[in-house]
């Protein structure tokens, strides 16, 4: 039989190399490293792609919520209406006075400022607010 041959017959008796089984067993350490090692990448590859996505349909919902708020009721406007603000008033108390029952307060002073020309919530009595009319 030859001494560095692969082939091993049943009925022969072992003779094992030392060197052999080290050689043997350092390939097999060298696999387990590299098949964990390439574990942990594609975990976090796919760690990262979770957290992207995640991240990407906040920002689509979030524009979608925010594009419904101001959009819809908003720019259907079709009259005005001209109130003058008394002392204590807030956009708040207006809106709750002169808006459609089924639309939210928030949006409605929104449509407040928009059409007041306001770029904040600051009011004073003897101001004139132009309300937004909806029809339906």
């Amino acid at each position: 039989m030859l001494k560095y041959s692969t082939y091993r017959s049943i009925y022969d008796e072992v003779h094992e190399d030392h060197t052999a089984s080290m050689d043997r067993l350092n390939i097999k350490n060298l696999l387990l490293s590299l098949i964990s090692s390439h574990r942990n990448r594609t975990f976090i590859r796919t760690d990262h792609i979770v957290k992207l996505a995640l991240i990407v349909l906040l920002v689509i919902s979030g524009f979608t919520v925010v594009g419904n708020v101001f959009a819809g009721s908003v720019s259907s406007a079709k009259q005005e209406k001209r109130v003058v603000v008394e002392r204590g008033d807030t956009l708040w108390s207006i809106a709750l006075k002169n808006k459609p029952a089924d639309m939210k307060t928030a949006v409605y002073i929104e449509g407040i400022k928009r059409t007041s020309g306001l770029e904040n919530s600051n009011i004073q009595a003897g101001d004139v607010l132009t309300l937004p009319v909806y029809s339906y």
